[in-house]
């Protein structure tokens, strides 16, 4: 039996409605239901992955808790699945009540529309779909559990999975210590808890990379976790609302980078150029609402591509698109000698702050990543800041007391020969995000 273990504490799994409406507020849900009150998850499915509480059976929704038909779930477990509740595969869980609620709930959950559920127990998941890579409908995996210290081979599945699938996982990174796998792969999203009382792991990981991702407020990580799965899930809706650059949109990089993008960032956030996000927050605290702005600024591309054997230069001159606000999925190309070298050259007119979030994904069945660096330039070529961490493939820079005027982004690709440091493939896909209007 593999090591499962419930992200909860001993603590009251009730959430007061007034609660529930705070959560909402401090997560963006509030604003984001004003704004486009349709975006409720719609079109969208979800695993619900579970570990069982008290025995091997107890990992199941009961339709009842989040207050939706029973006609949404299909369950599955070693013992066979089922479409309907009570069944003979499984058991009501009081934990997984409570993530759904959080997660679908039709009066208290971030994604109350989605268009299917599947409830699986986690052993039975991780050894049928993650380990014999399984295709599966769901675009998005919510993971309240944890499969224990950090594991190497483990994590390897999951990335493995996400790269091929292009799935957005979700885990909880653990209650106290460090964090626990699943949640430090790389390529998927490890969430913290927040708030008064919240207990939470803290990173880095085994390995030395950023993790937490993300923060949401919650006692525990299992119940913070489903706010950022249903926030993924109505970012795909909204892409596929907007219609326009579909597959880049809700690529599961270019969703990862919107969420960390989105994220605002508590009064003690920190990090530095080779440590892009901090060790108890992430990104920070999930906002849907910026996220959601952000996608509907619209994807444009870089104004111009080169390599470079002199480092990233910035350009010299050329029109700056006036994109305060925006995000790309592109690629970057390098060679043996040559850093590939994207130039985003934009133009705002506002004051305050520039967050702007790099993502890419270890390549299935890779055990490296490529190397890419992220890097912010003035009208007067010089470097306001940079992330470059060597060992992580998420990159971020959060600048504050910008002026209004030209501002250069650059995404670096490392140059040398595939199997060197940093370099895995001559070219590299990526996420990119930025908001000068924050």
């Amino acid at each position: 039996m593999k090591r499962l273990i419930l992200l909860c504490a001993l603590c009251g799994w009730e959430v007061a409605a007034a609660r529930a409406q705070s959560t909402m507020d401090i997560i963006g849900v509030t604003a984001l239901r004003a704004l486009a009150p349709s975006l409720r998850g719609k079109g969208v499915i979800v695993k619900q992955v579970e570990a069982p509480e008290l025995s091997t059976t107890d990992f199941e929704v009961n339709p009842g808790s989040p207050g939706q038909p029973g006609s949404l779930f299909m369950y599955q477990s070693p013992k066979g699945g089922s479409a309907s509740f009570p069944n003979n595969v499984g058991t009501e869980s009081t934990h997984a009540d409570q993530v759904a609620d959080n997660l679908f709930g039709a009066n208290t959950g971030i994604a109350p529309g989605l268009q299917h559920v599947g409830n699986a127990q986690a052993a039975y998941f991780y050894d049928e779909v993650i380990i014999k890579q399984e295709a599966v409908r769901a675009r998005v995996f919510n993971q309240s559990f944890e499969l224990g210290p950090h594991n190497a081979a483990q994590d390897q599945f999951y990335d493995d999975y996400i790269a091929r699938y292009n799935t957005l996982v979700a885990s909880g990174i653990g209650n106290s210590g460090p964090v626990l796998t699943p949640a430090d792969c790389y390529n998927g999203m490890g969430v913290a808890a927040t708030g008064s009382g919240a207990a939470s792991s803290v990173g880095p990981s085994a390995d030395g990379r950023c993790k937490p991702d993300i923060t949401a407020p919650a006692d525990v990580t299992s119940f913070s976790t489903p706010y950022v799965a249903g926030a993924a899930a109505l970012l795909i809706q909204a892409g596929h609302q907007m219609g326009t650059n579909l597959s880049a949109s809700v690529d599961s990089r270019t969703l990862k980078a919107f969420l960390l993008n989105g994220a605002v960032k508590p009064s003690d956030w920190t990090h530095t150029a080779t440590i892009p996000l901090d060790y108890h927050y992430g990104a920070g605290v999930l906002n849907v609402y910026n996220s959601y702005l952000e996608l509907e600024a619209g994807r444009h591309g870089p104004t111009s591509a080169a390599l470079s054997q002199a480092g990233h230069p910035p350009l010299t001159s050329g029109s700056a698109s006036n994109l305060s606000m925006g995000w790309d999925f592109d690629t970057v190309t390098s060679n043996t000698s040559d850093a590939g070298v994207n130039h985003y050259r934009i133009s705002t007119t506002g004051t305050g702050s520039l967050i702007t979030s790099l993502v890419w994904n270890k390549g299935y069945r890779q055990t490296a990543i490529n190397q890419l660096s992220l890097y912010v330039y003035d009208s007067g070529r010089n470097l306001l800041a940079a992330s470059n961490s060597t060992v992580d493939n998420v990159q971020q820079i959060y600048l504050t007391g910008l002026a209004a005027g030209i501002y250069e982004i650059e995404v670096v690709k490392t140059a040398g020969r595939t199997g060197a440091p940093g370099v895995v493939s001559v070219q590299e896909e990526y996420a990119l995000v930025w908001d000068f209007e924050r």
